[in-house]
């Protein structure tokens, strides 16, 4: 069918020269049209989009409940390790009972809520029992499997992990782990140890004149101490005039 030139007009007739009244429903009906073709598309997205808030939803709800249990255990087990028990906080005790349920040591809590904030402080005070009963190379492997968010704490790892290499005689890169403590935190107490310990290591290591350089600053910043005075007895025996 041919169509007049009155229908060739209207077809050819440019959005410009709509009214903005024509503009809005014409594109009203372009997007109902859209719509309609495409709804299974949108309901399907819609669906996608509630299943995975409710996904996180239940793994948060789920984080926070395993974090509560973790903390609860390790709560109970932690006065093995300030006693120094140490292989009733690795293992737990069986036949103890708290709430009906058994005190779970630290390997446990490791095992089960190592992903956890509390299993995090497990992992590390679990690295300490290893490494206090000679059992370096479990040490190493519960301090690898630490993590905090806490600069303070990260620096306790550090230097864990700094007196595993120190054991076994790496004193190079235990004395890099001890540098990185000092730097973890400007008013952590323990800096001027971290700092002692990474001079000693350079000593030891070979590395002169690097130790020389902390052994000073030991001296510069913890002047008074009893740090101080043990950079000093260690710069006389490497013949540096103070």
């Amino acid at each position: 069918m041919i169509r007049s030139q009155k229908d060739l007009a209207e077809v050819q007739q440019p959005l410009e020269s709509l009214t903005q009244s024509d503009k809005l429903l014409l594109r009203y009906e372009e997007g109902r049209d859209w719509m309609a073709h495409n709804q299974k598309y949108l309901v399907g997205a819609l669906v996608a989009l509630v299943a995975i808030g409710a996904g996180l939803f239940w793994w948060s709800q789920q984080k926070k409940a395993d974090n509560e249990r973790a903390s609860t255990y390790l709560t109970r087990v932690l006065s093995y390790y300030m006693m120094g028990d140490y292989r009733h906080a690795i293992d737990g005790d069986a036949t103890r009972k708290v709430q009906g349920e058994q005190v779970f040591g630290l390997k446990y809590i490791v095992d089960q809520y190592g992903s956890t904030e509390a299993g995090n402080k497990a992992a590390l005070l679990l690295g300490n029992s290893y490494y206090n009963l000679g059992n370096v190379d479990s040490a190493s492997r519960a301090y690898d499997n630490a993590s905090s968010d806490y600069p303070v704490v990260r620096a306790q790892i550090d230097a864990a992990r700094a007196a595993i290499l120190e054991n076994k005689g790496n004193k190079e890169e235990a004395a890099k782990l001890f540098e990185s403590a000092a730097k973890r935190d400007i008013n952590n107490p323990l800096n001027a140890d971290y700092t002692l310990s990474a001079a000693r290591d350079l000593q030891q290591a070979g590395k002169k004149d690097e130790a020389i350089s902390l052994y000073k600053e030991v001296l510069e910043k913890f002047p008074g101490t009893e740090f101080d005075d043990a950079a000093k007895r260690a710069l006389m025996q490497l013949n540096v005039q103070l």
